[in-house]
């Protein structure tokens, strides 16, 4: 019974690694908040429409692909159509907020090889954060402007090229030329 004790007291008192600092800040709200339809969305009747049926009836048997011609959809209803058209409108206004730096980057090497995948938020205003990730591993991602810091895999400071950014990565004290672009 003692061992037992022993065994738990012995647990307790083992130094445990502190939880990693994070980079990033904690989640505020959007500035562009996404379509959200209001209570009576869908409820209200379009302007000189009647309540009718669809177009088309809806499929009562599977199609198989050899049968399939493209003309078993319904055509959306008028509430179907305002919500999508809603979410476009959303996701363009976000897109025009966004800097320079929203959306998927690859870090290459002078050689063409990916060393790094990059995903980054840029609201506009600020650093802007986000992730990265290679065959072995992964961290965070922050862009101030000038330089890009991988959490855990180095830095890397950058100026505009002609199609995308170049810099130099710094891992170890060790630099080497590195170029930025889109990602696919």
């Amino acid at each position: 019974m003692s061992g037992i004790i022993l065994a738990a007291i012995a647990g307790l008192l083992t130094p445990q690694a502190a939880p990693h600092p994070s980079t990033q800040a904690l989640y505020t709200a959007p500035a562009i908040r996404p379509f959200e339809p209001g209570p009576d969305f869908g409820l209200e009747i379009a302007e000189g429409d009647v309540e009718s049926a669809p177009h088309r009836a809806p499929l009562t048997a599977p199609v198989t692909v050899d049968a399939y011609d493209g003309a078993y959809e319904v055509t959306p209803t008028d509430a179907q159509a305002a919500y999508e058209q809603g979410v476009d409108s959303a996701e363009i206004r976000a897109d025009q907020t966004a800097g320079p730096m929203d959306g998927g980057w690859r870090l290459v090497d002078a050689d063409g090889r990916t060393l790094y995948d990059l995903v980054l938020m840029d609201s506009g205003s600020g650093a802007a954060e986000g992730g990265w990730r290679n065959a072995r591993d992964s961290g965070a991602a922050v862009f101030d402007g000038g330089t890009l810091t991988l959490e855990g895999a180095g830095e890397v400071t950058l100026e505009r090229s002609r199609n995308g950014w170049s810099g130099r990565l710094t891992v170890g004290g060790e630099a080497r030329p590195v170029t930025l672009t889109p990602a696919d």
